[in-house]
């Protein structure tokens, strides 16, 4: 049985080893690893979004010759 515990400072979670698969657990663990990361971020949305397409332009640019054809550039 998975349970919690509340503390003045903590939330403790208790999950039993057979309870969960090892790579779910190490997911979830990573999402809220993420969360936390989010929650004390100061990145707006539009930074954000501005980053997102400057990372995809510089990946479309160095791998476009993957997908188009010799011929077709």
């Amino acid at each position: 049985m998975i349970t919690v515990e509340k503390t003045d400072a903590d939330l403790r979670v208790t999950i039993p080893k057979g309870a969960v698969p090892p790579e779910q657990l190490n997911a979830f663990l990573d999402w809220l690893r993420l969360e936390e990361i989010v929650q004390r971020s100061r990145l707006t949305e539009e930074d954000a979004s501005r980053i997102a397409k400057d990372i995809k332009a510089e990946w479309w640019a160095a791998n476009k010759d993957r997908f188009i054809p010799p011929d077709e550039r």
